[in-house]
């Protein structure tokens, strides 16, 4: 399964994204209102003993939700953000590679997160990808799909300087017919960016639109980020994500 060319994955690599990256989850409410969300979805898994986490980043989901798990499996194809989540969290089994070259055995994860990861993988691939990661679930486990959402200030931003062509809705009725609606679940999920500089939003607005281009429009940025964000006291800027759930069914 090839993932989608484009600059953005060289922004993934390099230090200026992992201060992006640093500097959006410090002044952001994101994972914490999604683990919120998620605590929802897990609270119908009966099982803690396996977790799967595809595409960990800095591990911000994963650490908190290892702790509801016997054993945490992550798969990370960035090679520093695989080592520094093995520096940190060495009980982890981690995987340094993309998610269909993970050597996972099937039906043995309760829970299955991919969270901000089908953005780099070519939308012709995701029935597959998707697939495989439910057929890594054991009965009565969930997978957790989290996108952003096609509204939103996000949203905007995205259309302001690019576009934002993600077929969401195309996915959540893929997966209703694939397996099931009884199985499948919609959450949102209200993430608050919020700080005193006009300069750490436009960073986190550039690690928000991936492409390592947009650091060339960076004066551009910051201009619409002063008219649209400005608020008493600093910036916001709200972003709407979709959590889609799939649950697999206890055998009979």
């Amino acid at each position: 399964m090839d993932t989608c060319p484009g600059p953005h994955v060289e922004m993934e690599g390099d230090a200026e994204y992992r201060r992006q990256l640093n500097l959006f989850s410090s002044c952001c409410t994101e994972k914490q209102a999604e683990l919120v969300r998620l605590g929802e979805i897990l609270n119908k898994v009966r099982s803690r003993e396996r977790f799967l986490d595809i595409g960990a980043g800095g591990g911000h989901l994963t650490i908190p939700l290892s702790g509801m798990f016997q054993s945490t499996v992550v798969v990370e194809p960035n090679a520093r953000q695989a080592e520094f989540l093995s520096r940190r969290c060495p009980k982890f089994d981690i995987h340094n590679c993309r998610f269909e070259d993970a050597p996972l055995s099937p039906a043995s994860f309760d829970f299955v997160l991919c969270s901000h990861v089908l953005y780099y993988v070519n939308e012709a691939l995701w029935p597959e990808l998707v697939a495989r990661m439910f057929g890594l679930l054991t009965p009565g486990g969930r997978l957790a799909i989290v996108l952003q959402a096609p509204v939103g200030q996000v949203a905007d931003l995205f259309r302001a300087f690019t576009r934002y062509d993600v077929d969401l809705l195309g996915l959540w009725h893929a997966l209703n017919e694939t397996y099931g609606e009884e199985n499948v679940e919609v959450r949102t999920i209200r993430n608050e960016i919020w700080t005193e500089s006009l300069e750490d939003l436009t960073d986190m607005a550039l690690f928000l639109l991936l492409d390592a281009r947009f650091r060339e429009r960076r004066d551009e940025i910051r201009g619409y980020l002063e008219r649209e964000c400005r608020v008493e006291g600093g910036y916001r800027l709200i972003q709407e994500e979709v959590l889609l759930a799939v649950g697999k069914s206890n055998p009979s």
